[in-house]
């Protein structure tokens, strides 16, 4: 028997894939060795980082023969920061294994077939297409850095120069803060010591109407020169319509759920998605490629195929922008969204857009739907949807949650995804269910990384 690769062995490795997330897929003596770094027909040299029975970890050291589909990378901070880790792969090859990924994962882990598979639909444009990013505060040396945390280690962070997926706006003034923050003379929190001020930066950038939102998040405490920044970036950058100041008073290193000030102007910024206006606040879900989530949201209303008279559920709805964009199509839509803030707002924008056949509640999905397809008493049930649209977080779908969507019989479904692998599961229990999995689209939202957004048509038999 072959002996196995152990930690630290350095091997020579000829990459034959891409594993689901990205990792490069190398075979020897009967192991299967995922290849950080890696892309398909490189020659690699690589460093075992874990070694299990029937498998091992590894990072590239060196390419020693290049793969005819590497390309050079753009980003100064490739390689470092652990983002964008397939941007050195040629965008066709990036969109052939994010279709492969989706097909793979509905036939080995849905157990699916004879659906048709429609081209993947690729992005544009390729570079500086999000709206959302967060970046993280941390204290090296006594120099306040602004940047990503580096893979693996938590607390350290890459001071960020320019960020390729991101525009120039904001990359100026994520450097105005840092700059504001490293003059302030306050120290980065420290969460061992539960001591600092500085934690984390959002920004959100409206990409139709380009009103930007900065978020600054600190600890509990005075902010030292807060009138002053205000004064700076509003007049530096006259497109932020929304300057904010959240406290965060846990230990949690996260940068968004808490509650805020308004420094300078609104409490939301304003986005146009399909022709509507929405209005995007701190804690708002919104798609974070807002040109792709136009082509995203066009793809599930070409399959629910409405002829105008249906009621159509969105389960999952969040601000409304998949309920609204079918409002215009449909009879009525009803959503159901388990943030009661996101609720409110999705109601908000529905009146906003004169849309008065879209109504939202509040509440977890299983709950909601128990107590429609399952009235209480003598309650006479109520009436029940052609169309169900559901868009779970990445987790998907829980198993009772599946069982109350099929206890509503709609005759189609529209699943939108953002997690291969968890619709393929729903997808099996939904096929249990009577229904077949007639058509499918990958929606390329996010190029560059080995994330693909999945569009899924079901159809009751």
């Amino acid at each position: 028997m072959p002996e196995k690769p152990k930690t630290n062995d350095e091997l020579e490795l000829r990459i034959d894939s891409l594993a689901f997330g990205g990792r490069g897929v190398a075979r020897t003596d009967g192991f299967v060795i995922f290849v950080e770094g890696a892309l398909p027909g490189d020659l690699v040299r690589a460093r075992v980082t874990r070694s299990r029975r029937s498998y091992a970890e590894a990072r590239t050291v060196a390419v020693l023969e290049a793969s005819a589909a590497r390309v050079e990378p753009r980003c100064r901070h490739f390689g470092i920061c652990g983002g964008c880790s397939w941007q050195s792969l040629a965008y066709e090859t990036q969109l052939e294994y994010k279709q492969s990924q989706v097909n793979e994962c509905l036939s080995h882990i849905g157990g699916l077939s004879g659906f048709e598979t429609e081209p993947p639909v690729g992005a544009e444009p390729l570079w500086r297409y999000r709206n959302k990013v967060e970046y993280s505060f941390a204290g090296e040396d006594g120099v306040v850095n602004l940047g990503f945390h580096l893979p693996g280690q938590w607390r350290r962070i890459l001071d960020i120069e320019d960020c390729l997926l991101h525009s120039e706006a904001t990359n100026r003034i994520r450097d105005r803060i840092r700059e504001f923050a490293r003059a302030s003379g306050v120290a980065v929190f420290d969460q061992n010591s539960d001591r600092g001020f500085w934690r984390h930066l959002t920004l959100r950038e409206a990409a139709r109407t380009g009103e930007i939102m900065v978020n600054i998040v600190t600890a509990p405490g005075e902010f030292p020169g807060a009138d002053e920044l205000s004064r700076q970036l509003m007049g530096e950058f006259p497109r932020i319509a929304s300057l904010l100041w959240s406290v965060n008073e846990t230990r949690a290193a996260v940068a968004t759920g808490f509650p805020f000030r308004v420094l300078a102007g609104r409490d939301h910024i304003t986005e146009e998605v399909c022709g509507l206006k929405l209005a995007v606040t701190p804690s708002s879900f919104l798609q974070t490629n807002t040109a792709m989530a136009e082509r995203l949201y066009e793809k599930a209303l070409e399959f629910a195929e409405p002829g105008g008279d249906e009621l159509v559920f969105d389960l999952y709805s969040g601000i409304g922008s998949i309920a609204l964009v079918f409002a215009r199509r449909c009879r009525e839509v009803f959503g159901i969204e388990i943030v009661d803030e996101a609720a409110r707002q999705a109601m908000e924008n529905a009146r906003a857009n004169g849309l008065g056949n879209a109504t939202f509640r509040q509440g977890k999905v299983r709950s909601a739907l128990k107590q429609i397809v399952e009235p209480a008493g003598n309650a006479v049930p109520a009436v029940l949807p052609q169309i169900v649209i559901l868009d779970p977080p990445r987790a998907g779908a829980s198993k009772k949650e599946v069982q109350r969507i099929l206890k509503l019989e709609a005759r189609r479904l529209v699943y939108v995804s953002c997690n291969a692998s968890t619709m393929a599961a729903n997808a099996a229990q939904l096929r249990q269910g009577g229904y077949r999995l007639t058509r499918v689209a990958a929606i390329d939202m996010f190029p560059h990384t080995p994330h693909i957004e999945t569009v899924a048509r079901f159809e009751r038999d």
